[in-house]
């Protein structure tokens, strides 16, 4: 197999599965661990993968970042103020303190 084929049977097979070891690569492959670790460079520098300690998960689940606060607060904003609505009927009239 080419090294070209070899490194998208494991992009296919980490996003398939969600990670990969360099152990289970080598081992699928029968290649060194060191080529394996080559391949997922190679990988990583695309964008394909990302290299972990101990082998790969697929490039795009680490893309997923918490939203910023912008974006959170133009989210679900009638749910949201309705929320606020009840919270506010469960206060007292006067002298409640929110924490």
């Amino acid at each position: 197999m080419y090294a070209e084929e070899r490194q998208q049977a494991i992009a296919a097979r980490v996003l398939a599965d969600g990670r990969a070891s360099v152990n289970e690569l080598a081992e699928a492959y029968d290649v060194t661990t060191e080529t394996v670790r080559r391949d997922l460079d190679v990988l990583d520098k695309a964008g394909v993968v990302r290299r972990v300690h101990g082998g790969a998960v697929p490039a795009r689940t680490l893309h997923l970042v918490e939203q910023g606060v912008v974006q959170r607060d133009s989210t679900q904003t009638q749910q949201k103020a309705a929320i606020a609505a009840a919270a506010t009927a469960l206060l007292p009239a006067t002298g409640g303190t929110v924490l």
